[in-house]
């Protein structure tokens, strides 16, 4: 009972990484991709479905069609998003408003900044492959204070993790390391 435009795939921010999937969305189901390149052509509205939560409205974006062909649409009345995924980037000089307009939606999203920053950060990366059983290079790192997302005691094959608790003083912890 569902029409091609009652779903809206909503990409935040740059395309490159999801190039491949907007053509492909745009291929099997055209018109339901949408590509969002700024803030200003999204807004959020309180859920009607989930207290707290928040829908994403659509007054512009790049929409794609079968062969590649896309075009800037003006959605009137505005398009909600029915699932939104896009660059979620913790650093650089266009991060943050993805991941701002995406925080609390009332629909499914493939990710948010927490996730990016420990998917990015190669320290927990090697940490859980590591934990998991999985071959890492040896690594040892030096970390300041509790290591953010790393537990306590975090204990994995090859890979040595040694707090630094003052900046002062700790030339023989590194040096005896």
């Amino acid at each position: 009972g569902f029409g091609p435009l009652d779903m809206t795939v909503c990409i935040l921010g740059s395309p490159t990484a999801f190039l491949p999937v907007l053509l492909e969305g745009g291929t099997r189901c055209p018109g339901a991709m949408v590509l969002c390149l700024s803030p200003a052509w999204a807004s959020r509205v309180p859920s009607e479905t989930s207290p707290g939560a928040w829908s994403l409205l659509l007054s512009r974006g790049v929409s794609f069609e079968a062969g590649g062909h896309s075009t800037l649409e003006t959605f009137a009345p505005p398009r909600r998003a029915n699932y939104v995924t896009g660059t979620f980037a913790t650093g650089g000089p266009e991060s943050g408003w993805g991941g701002e307009v995406a925080r609390d939606l009332d629909c499914p999203t493939g990710g948010s900044v927490p996730l990016t920053r420990r998917l990015e950060d190669p320290l927990i990366t090697r940490w859980v492959l590591a934990a998991r059983g999985l071959p890492v290079p040896p690594t040892l790192a030096f970390i300041w204070g509790p290591g953010g997302d790393l537990p306590a005691e975090p204990v994995a094959p090859g890979v040595k993790l040694v707090r630094l608790e003052d900046p002062q003083g700790q030339e023989s912890l590194v040096q005896e390391e």
